[in-house]
């Protein structure tokens, strides 16, 4: 088989912890894949993120091993979740380290890489949130949304989506330009868990001051995530339930920067519910503590207005685990096709308090009982979608 050299560019997917995720997720699977499909994978991050010593260091490129970086954040994140990634590329000059390096393509890539490369790429494109919720949104941010996403369609090679009602979008709102163009599904990801079975559950609970069973809410503290939902709902167990031990834990970074009050909003709900003792805020945990989290919760809650993809917000990693999911009825969620899921209205915060009254009456599962992936199938099954995302790839040099 002919050798392929493939570049991830990064920058775009460490801007937020989705991102990492969504990016960690594909290339955990065609790190598995690329021996069969005799290809060179390379990840490539702006010299910017270097310290300001190594930057100036660099002039086209700079090759580190995983141990030489301080990552933190997304970044770590990242990291955590691609235990094979060995080699990281920073970059000054993409054109020159693309040619370097023998690059034969590009993708899939969330930022128009310039017109000095010359490589074909794949774009993706996250979602058209701005379409659908524009009141989240200034009009200068819509406007410079819709003429990135042009440029990405109009540019790329190919185009990759997370989900079929983003596939539907793109046609929808750039016709003549999807027309040319194929659109990818990204294969069904499956992200790395290994540490996940080695139960440390009671270890971590007791250490994040969780004593008692707890929902579980995994996501940034974004307007459209609805974390005063998921507070409201709770609030309203809690009075039906005054009896029954139940806290609500919530992991994520704090901040809107299109709504900056919103996480002082939510701050003041809590307070106002009288609510500060049973709900436990841990901000941004490593992988391995956010994974012992997911298995142990009764339930993971994403109430989120709008996602680009199925499994956002810890809902995959719940699945594979055998957590229950309360997710909210958006179409993506809805391509969620395994795993304990209960769906509920996201416009109708009572519909999730329903949601959480039949999920406390249910008995708690213990971790015999919920079925988990097995370890071994979940490789595979990153293995197939490796494989798939590479002859993917692989046909942009035909």
């Amino acid at each position: 088989m002919r050798r392929l050299s493939v570049a991830f560019l990064a920058d775009y997917y460490i801007a937020w912890m989705g991102g990492a995720a969504l990016l960690a997720a594909m290339l955990d699977s065609v790190l598995r894949a690329a021996p069969a499909q005799n290809a060179a994978v390379h990840v490539m991050f702006s010299a910017r993120h270097l310290p300001p010593e190594l930057q100036r260091q660099t002039r086209d490129f700079l090759p580190l091993r995983r141990e030489q970086v301080q990552a933190t954040g997304a970044m770590r994140a990242l990291l955590e979740g691609v235990p094979a990634l060995q080699t990281l590329i920073f970059y000054s000059d993409l054109a020159a380290t693309l040619a370097a390096l023998e690059v034969q393509v590009i993708g899939p890539t969330g930022s128009h890489p310039g017109p000095a490369v010359e490589q074909p790429w794949f774009a993706y494109l996250p979602d058209f949130q701005h379409q659908y919720l524009p009141h989240f949104f200034s009009a200068a941010e819509r406007s410079g949304r819709d003429a990135h996403l042009r440029q990405m369609v109009e540019g790329a090679q190919a185009i990759f989506v997370n989900a079929a009602s983003v596939a539907a979008d793109v046609q929808r709102f750039y016709p003549a330009a999807a027309r040319s163009r194929r659109i990818h599904r990204i294969p069904q990801l499956y992200p790395a868990l290994a540490s996940a079975f080695e139960d440390r559950r009671a270890e971590v609970q007791a250490r994040h001051g969780i004593t008692a069973p707890y929902l579980l809410s995994c996501s940034q503290r974004w307007q459209h995530k609805q974390h005063e939902v998921v507070i409201a709902a709770y609030a309203e167990l809690r009075q039906a339930r005054p009896h029954e031990p139940l806290q609500l834990v919530f992991t994520g970074e704090l901040g809107d920067h299109r709504n900056p009050g919103y996480a002082e909003a939510v701050e003041r709900q809590i307070d106002a519910l009288g609510l500060r003792a049973q709900v436990r805020q841990l901000g941004l945990l490593p992988r391995d503590e956010q994974l012992q989290l997911v298995a142990g919760a009764r339930a993971v809650v994403q109430a989120s207005l709008f996602e680009g993809g199925p499994g956002a917000s810890g809902t995959l990693e719940a699945t594979l685990l055998g957590t229950p999911v309360i997710a909210s009825d958006i179409d993506a969620n809805r391509e969620l096709k395994f795993g304990r899921l209960r769906l509920f209205d996201a416009q109708r915060p009572q519909s999730l308090m329903r949601a959480f009254e039949a999920l406390a009456t249910e008995p708690a599962g213990g971790a015999d009982d919920r079925r988990p992936f097995d370890l071994t199938q979940i490789e595979y099954l990153s293995l197939a979608g490796g494989l798939e995302m590479l002859a993917t790839l692989r046909s942009a040099l035909r």
